[in-house]
């Protein structure tokens, strides 16, 4: 049985193939993982995993996980699995990793934007290469928090230049049940997380559609965002000329990928931007079957195989 995963911000969706039998399902994020210890939130995914596979392992496992920003934490995460899985050859991933899989693509750069954002790319010698993902606080340029929060400071500056609340800030005050636009930044930090922040996107394009300037030049600010993300990943050296994107807010929103295009053109005109429509999960599978076949793409990590880091030379799939 092969087994992909695609651990969003907000959702979470596995897929198991026996066969020709195909479960998937789909469940919160928050339903399993609490991010206050990771050993139980392991064990939580476990748990979750064999109850739609009836208590079943998988022969492999491939992961990608939003919060795994680094080697070191997709490593930490991936041998937690293997202990658990201990029959199981486990692969984890950022979950952007999965994007070029799912489109086909061996090598080149994905760009994740849902409720946070980030764009990855893996060197010559394995090593992942990211930028942004720092969290909506700090970044998250393009994503549903990082709209709704450069929204808010739109509205904020078009206030203190002395014009008259437009139909972005009505739309955020009526959404947030405030009637102070001075209380729109306590209002917004209430919300506690990025996915509640992130929930109030569509007022975002809904105030675009209706011909409001400060969102058009919002939207304009985040497609512009993620291209640079995608800059000084190709200034690390990434590899390749393939990116996409992928994520339940630029695939939904051809406002935001249309800006995120035009974008690239200035900055990254001999690369090919393919817009990922499947769901991420896809890639999870069409890397676990490569694995279960004994191929081990070059650009990617090593797996756990029977618990312990596979070497070069003497893996094979289970």
């Amino acid at each position: 049985m092969l087994v992909g995963i695609d651990i969003g911000g907000t959702k979470t969706q596995m897929k198991a193939a026996n066969g020709l039998a195909v479960s998937d399902i789909s469940m919160p994020t928050s339903e399993w993982r609490a991010r206050q210890n990771a050993e139980v939130d392991a064990a939580a995914l476990i748990a979750a995993l064999t109850k739609m596979t009836g208590g079943k392992l998988p022969e492999v496992l491939v992961a990608g996980s939003h919060g795994c920003d680094t080697d070191e934490e997709c490593g930490a995460f991936q041998q937690r699995l293997a202990q658990l899985l201990p029959a199981t050859a486990v692969l984890v991933l950022n979950d952007s990793e999965l994007l070029l899989p799912a489109a086909g693509k061996d090598v080149g750069i994905s760009v994740i934007c849902g409720t946070g954002s980030i764009a990855v790319a893996r060197s010559d010698d394995r090593r992942m290469i990211a930028a942004g993902g720092w969290g909506w606080y700090l970044g998250d340029e393009g994503s549903a928090a990082g709209l709704v929060r450069e929204a808010a400071r739109a509205v904020r500056r078009s206030l203190d230049s002395g014009e008259p609340l437009e139909q972005l800030g009505r739309s955020l005050l009526q959404a947030l049940g405030i009637d102070n636009p001075v209380e729109l930044g306590r209002a917004l930090g209430d919300q506690g997380s990025a996915a509640r922040i992130g929930s109030f996107v569509p007022l975002v394009f809904a105030a675009a559609d209706a011909g409001s300037a400060l969102t058009l030049d919002v939207i304009a600010q985040g497609g512009k965002a993620l291209a640079a993300l995608v800059s000084r990943l190709i200034d690390r050296g990434a590899p390749g000329n393939d990116i996409v994107t992928g994520g339940g807010v630029i695939t939904r929103q051809p406002r935001l990928f249309e800006a995120f295009h035009s974008a690239l053109a200035t900055v990254a005109p001999d690369w090919k931007l393919t817009l990922l429509r499947e769901p991420p999960v896809i890639g999870a599978m069409a890397l676990a079957r490569q694995l279960q076949a004994g191929e081990r793409p070059a650009y990617l990590p090593l797996p756990h195989v029977a618990g312990t880091i596979s070497n070069e030379g003497d893996w094979r799939a289970a």
